[in-house]
C-alpha cells in the first residue's frame, strides 16, 4: 500500500466543498494556518495526526479509502457516504428504515446471501 498525498488533498477538498466551506473557514475552524490548510489539500504537505483527525471530524470523512486503498473503491457507495454525512439523524433513519424495507421485500437474493 503507498500513501498519497494527492489523494489525501483531494480527499480533503472534496469533503470541503460538500459541506460548501471555503479554505479559509476550515482553517479557522481547525485553528489551523490556511496557507498549510492550502498545501495540505493540493498535496503539497502532509497533516500531522491530530490535524489530520481533526479534518477527518470536522468533514465527516472516512480514511478507509486511504488505509484500504489496494482495495477497489466504489464510486457509488463513496457517494452515499458523502450524502449521508450531510442528512440529520432523523434523515437518516428514515434512509435506513428505506433501505432496510427495500431488502426485505426484494425478489430475488443476491447469490452472496443464499
Amino acid at each position: 500500500m503507498s500513501f498519497s498525498n494527492k489523494k489525501l488533498g483531494m480527499m480533503i477538498r472534496n469533503g470541503r466543498k460538500d459541506k460548501h466551506y471555503t479554505q479559509e473557514q476550515i482553517a479557522e475552524k481547525l485553528d489551523c494556518n490556511i496557507s498549510h490548510y492550502g498545501c495540505i489539500e493540493r498535496g503539497e504537505a502532509n497533516p500531522s495526526l491530530n490535524l489530520f483527525c481533526d479534518i477527518f471530524r470536522t468533514l465527516n470523512l472516512s480514511a478507509d479509502e486511504l488505509l484500504y486503498s489496494d482495495k477497489k473503491t466504489d464510486d457509488t457507495y463513496q457517494q452515499l457516504h458523502r450524502i449521508l454525512s450531510q442528512c440529520t439523524e432523523h434523515e437518516i433513519k428514515i434512509l435506513l428504515a428505506n433501505a432496510t424495507t427495500l431488502l426485505e421485500n426484494r425478489d430475488e437474493k443476491p447469490d452472496s446471501q443464499v
